[in-house]
């Protein structure tokens, strides 16, 4: 009972930042405490907070990220929050002993990440609308929520100058990408 409550005031936590942060970004305030952080240990600490859920639904959570991937300039509260936002999400969605791929790789100077879920897809029409503000997609059953994850999501990967977006099929799942700058060292002479 005590891992239950802790997980639920860690959540409404999560939420309350997540709120809070919407109403900044979109106020136009910049991203304040960036650090150098490793996506790998980002994704762990998500994995982390939603592997209940998963546990419960008897699903498989793989992670492809190689050993060097770079350190990323980000939030990392912020940041963390989008994974887990996005591993809710492709858990409710996929159906049980699904699997679910969280990946990473460099791209140039950014590094691009992405959850892949097995779930119904999202339809074209709807891939560029579910990252506003309270949208709710009606055609996929036990859909609950406020609608604000996505949106959240999207104005924060865009305040790390970085962007997201969804490839989806409807009926084959869906995998959602993101980028974020990649941390730019000094040449030393």
């Amino acid at each position: 009972l005590l891992k239950i409550a802790l997980r639920s005031t860690e959540r409404v936590l999560r939420l309350t930042h997540s709120l809070l942060d919407i109403n900044r970004l979109e106020a136009g305030q910049e991203i304040g405490s960036r650090q150098s952080v490793a996506p790998l240990a980002l994704v762990k600490y998500a994995i982390d907070a939603v592997s209940p859920a998963a546990q419960s639904k008897e699903q498989e959570i793989v992670i492809e990220i190689p050993d060097e991937i770079p350190e990323i300039s980000a939030d990392a509260d912020m940041i963390r929050r989008v994974w887990i936002n996005l591993l809710e999400n492709a858990i409710k969605f996929s159906p049980p002993k699904g699997k679910i791929y969280i990946g990473a790789q460099l791209q140039t100077d950014v590094v691009l990440m992405w959850v892949q879920d097995s779930g119904p897809g999202i339809f074209p029409q709807d891939q560029e609308r579910i990252f506003e503000k309270f949208t709710r997609l009606g055609n996929f059953e036990g859909s609950k929520g406020l609608g604000l994850g996505l949106a959240f999501c999207r104005l924060a990967v865009e305040g790390h100058n970085g962007r997201i977006w969804v490839e989806a099929v409807a009926g084959k799942g869906s995998k959602f990408q993101f980028t974020i700058p990649v941390v730019q060292r000094e040449l030393e002479s």
